[in-house]
């Protein structure tokens, strides 16, 4: 072997080392070992982060359905899932938390209900919030949810948008855990509408239209904002009406919409109101039976369906006719009404019951109706003059039973048993005869007539509107 060959083995080998000598660097035990040991670590943290925030969301964020339940009040409601499919409800319907429209049509009525199922199941949980279409209305109901835990901070929330007509709005149970409801005029996908919202106990009606929205507060807090500007809230405080034109962005609030009564929203008042009075007399009202009818019947203040009401029965297999009514009057010559542009019922109530078809052979004994006593002029002795409007449920008379009394000025109102109704009388002062109209309302009463009957009524108001400004709350 030459001398250039055994040089060029030795630097081979010598390169070889080199080479082995790297190889055992990168293959080093204690590299590896580093290596795992900081992976495991940021594994570790990885995973623990993950199931802390898991575990936090899930105890604290995470939510679950609340129970919404559609009941028809009168008429058919129509339907439309998140197939696009539309069916028709004359009864109920139990909602999801999927995208689901519901409209009704001029004749039709219907309320959703938000119960609090958490504790108790069905009609008899405690009633949220309720929400009721009426005439020619039409609303996307979005979602309603609930935190899973009682603990959590986050408030239940109950979400419409895409409407169009009129909703009569209650919330009731805020006081236990917060409350906000939305509801949106437009899609939610757009911030071209108004945005409403309610974050308290309250009761608000609301009325969209092609270029105007109204929004009327009677009790609670609530705002509307335009979805562009998230953070220029207009506040709308109770007895105030808000007025929105979409087409020039015009907002403008007006105060000239009181309730004439006191203490008439029994659904927003404490359930121990019913314990003031014996046996359980609504506050400021003052309700009695007919002198001497037998079975007497009886009245309280209870609560049905989840929802507070004065309650007025009379069973014991009664066949002669009898009365429980409630009256609040006003004091002196009363109140001075020459001055309205407008005065209205707005009454909630669920006819139980009722034995005698339609409202009986006159059309004067229906389970509920609605009396105002008042005064034509200053003049006596014929000066005092009435308005009645009743409602029933049993259509099926045979012979003489007439839906219409001989004082009355309309047909009564023929509802669903046993289901929530609102009513609205419209404006009273397009009804009554010029010559005839109030100058001072003397006392206003709700009562139940007939043989059995079972009536329980949540509100009563009187709604009067007086540009002049003159008109003073009951």
């Amino acid at each position: 072997m030459d001398i250039t060959q055994q040089a060029e083995e030795i630097i081979e080998a010598a390169t070889s080392a080199d080479r082995s000598y790297e190889f055992g660097v990168a293959r080093s035990p204690e590299r590896i070992a580093w290596m795992a040991l900081l992976g495991a670590f940021a594994l570790f943290c990885t995973m623990t982060l993950t199931t802390a925030f898991g575990i936090y969301h899930y105890l604290f964020r995470s939510t679950v359905p609340i129970s919404a339940t559609l009941y028809v009040a009168k008429g058919t409601i129509g339907i439309t899932g998140a197939d696009l499919r539309e069916t028709v409800e004359r009864q109920r319907d139990d909602l999801t938390n999927t995208v689901t429209s519901v409209s009704t049509d001029s004749l039709s009525q219907a309320t959703i209900q938000f119960h609090d199922s958490t504790e108790v199941e069905g009609d008899s949980a405690d009633l949220l919030a309720a929400v009721t279409l009426q005439g020619n209305t039409l609303v996307t109901f979005n979602h309603a949810i609930r935190p899973r835990f009682d603990w959590s901070q986050d408030p239940q929330r109950i979400q419409f948008s895409r409407l169009s007509g009129q909703l009569d709005v209650i919330v009731t149970g805020a006081d236990s855990h917060a409350i906000v409801m939305d509801i949106y005029t437009d899609d939610l996908n757009t911030d071209k509408g108004v945005h409403i919202q309610s974050v308290t106990n309250g009761r608000y009606r609301l009325t969209v239209s092609e270029d105007e929205i109204r929004l009327l507060n009677l009790a609670g807090a609530v705002s509307a904002f335009f979805g562009d500007e998230p953070n220029v809230r207009n506040p709308v405080e109770p007895g105030r009406e808000l007025v929105v034109r979409t087409g020039n962005r015009s907002i403008r609030t007006l105060d000239n919409t009181k309730n004439l009564l006191m203490t008439g929203d029994f659904s927003l008042q404490s359930s121990s109101i019913g314990q003031l009075y014996s046996p359980g007399e609504p506050l400021n009202w003052n309700c009695s039976a007919l002198p001497e009818q037998s079975p007497p019947g009886s009245y309280s203040v209870r609560e049905f369906d989840g929802r507070l009401g004065v309650n007025l029965q009379r069973f014991d297999n009664a066949t002669s006719h009898g009365e429980i009514s409630c009256i609040q009057e006003f004091e002196g010559e009363g109140l001075d009404a020459r001055h309205f542009d407008s005065l209205r019922i707005l009454a909630t109530f669920s006819l139980n019951y009722q034995s005698i078809s339609l409202c009986g052979k006159e059309g004067s004994e229906c389970p509920l109706m609605v009396h105002i006593m008042y005064t034509i002029d200053d003049s006596p002795p014929d000066n005092h003059a009435n308005w009645f409007r009743g409602f029933y449920y049993e259509g099926q008379a045979p012979g003489r039973h007439k839906r219409i009394c001989a004082s009355c000025l309309q047909e009564h109102v023929d509802t669903n048993p046993s289901v929530w109704y609102t009513f609205d009388s419209g404006n009273l002062l397009n009804l009554i005869a010029e010559d005839r109209r109030p100058a001072f309302i003397k006392a206003i009463r709700f009562y139940a007539s007939g043989h059995q009957f079972d009536t329980v009524v949540s509100e009563m108001m009187l709604l009067a509107v007086d540009s002049s400004g003159a008109v003073a709350s009951g």
